[in-house]
């Protein structure tokens, strides 16, 4: 996907893939900063992205989807990651989706040089990524 994308590309030819780096599991990245998220998060992101998605609103909109409560929206948790993220004027982001983000919930930020990840207080991986240069 692209996102952010300001006009089509001209040559409209398919890039190629973003590669993943070395150490693709991002196990070994550095803790930066733990984040508390509030129960209403997914609500809050709902009203502001106007993606009103059940799983992500209350738990009682969550479980019949199978989610016990609501999760934080994906793209909220990319975006909170990259927004502490020196980024370069263009970017090219990868951000790989490994498992829901229970709400309220405490997660913690780990990153270094291009790479960041996103963990629960039980070190699963929530969402792993890398931002290069475009």
């Amino acid at each position: 996907s692209t996102y952010l994308a300001r006009h089509a590309s001209p040559d409209r030819t398919r890039r190629t893939p973003h590669p993943r780096p070395a150490d693709a599991d991002h196990t070994g990245l550095p803790a930066v900063d733990t984040w508390h998220l509030p129960a209403d998060l997914g609500r809050r992101y709902g009203a502001a992205s106007g993606d009103r998605n059940p799983i992500h609103l209350h738990p009682l909109t969550a479980r019949p989807f199978g989610f016990p409560r609501a999760i934080a929206h994906g793209m909220w948790t990319a975006a909170r990651c990259l927004a502490v993220h020196p980024l370069p004027d263009a970017a090219v982001v990868r951000a790989d989706f490994r498992a829901p983000v229970p709400l309220p919930g405490t997660v913690t930020h780990a990153a270094d040089g291009g790479r960041f990840a996103l963990r629960g207080p039980d070190g699963r991986l929530h969402l792993t990524g890398d931002v290069r240069p475009a």
